[in-house]
C-alpha cells in the first residue's frame, strides 16, 4: 500500500519565504507541528492509501486532465486558521488567484472518481498549510499576530503538478514525486 496525493508544486524561493514566516511565528505559539519548507505544496487531491498498481492508472488520469492546461499565477496573501483563528486546528497562508487550481482539483476529483476513489466532500479551499495544532495551549499571541499581518507576495507561477507518495515517519512525512507534469 502507498499513501498518495496530487499537488501543485511551489518554487523554492516561495518555500523559503514561507519558512521565514514560520520562523517568525514559532516563538509566539507552542504545541504546533510546523510544516517543513521542503514539503510545502498546494494539495489538489488527497488520494489516501491505495495499492501500488493504481499508480499508473492515476498517472493516466492526470495526463487526461492536465493535457493542455495552462500554468497560472497566484499570490500569497494573509494567513488564517481552520476552522477559524479563535480555535484553529490548522494554520495556513492564503492564496489569491487560485481559481484555476480549484477548477483543476474538481476535474482531477471527477477523473479519479471514475477509478473508484471517493469524491471530495467539499470543494478545494486553496491554501498553504503552515502548521497543525497538536496540543491545546494558549496561542492567542500567535493568532492575534497573524490577524494583524497584511501582506501579499510577488506573483508566483505554478506550472508543475506531481503525484506524490507520502511516507509518514515520527520525524515528519517524507515526500517522493512519482509522476511529474509540466503545465503549458
Amino acid at each position: 500500500m502507498v499513501r498518495l496525493f496530487i499537488a501543485l508544486l511551489l518554487p523554492d524561493e516561495i518555500k523559503q519565504a514561507l519558512e521565514q514566516l514560520i520562523i517568525d511565528f514559532k516563538p509566539r505559539g507552542q504545541g504546533i507541528r510546523w510544516v517543513a519548507a521542503k514539503n510545502m505544496h498546494l494539495t489538489l487531491k488527497f488520494v489516501g492509501e491505495t495499492t501500488e498498481d493504481m499508480i499508473e492508472p492515476i498517472g493516466q488520469a492526470l495526463t487526461t486532465v492536465l493535457d493542455g492546461k495552462q500554468s497560472h499565477v497566484i499570490k500569497i496573501s494573509g494567513c488564517g486558521g481552520f476552522p477559524n483563528l479563535k480555535n484553529p486546528r490548522v494554520l495556513w497562508a492564503g492564496l489569491d488567484g487560485a481559481e484555476p487550481a480549484a477548477v483543476m482539483a474538481k476535474e482531477i476529483d471527477e477523473e479519479l472518481r471514475r477509478l473508484g476513489f471517493p469524491k471530495e466532500k467539499r470543494p478545494l479551499s486553496p491554501h498553504l498549510t503552515l502548521g497543525r495544532i497538536k496540543q491545546r495551549s494558549d496561542i492567542s499571541d500567535l493568532t492575534t499576530y497573524m490577524q494583524s499581518l497584511t501582506f501579499t507576495s510577488e506573483p508566483i507561477t505554478l506550472d508543475r503538478v506531481a503525484l506524490v507518495k507520502s511516507t509518514l515517519t515520527p520525524s515528519g512525512p517524507i515526500y517522493e514525486n512519482l509522476k511529474l507534469f509540466t503545465l503549458e
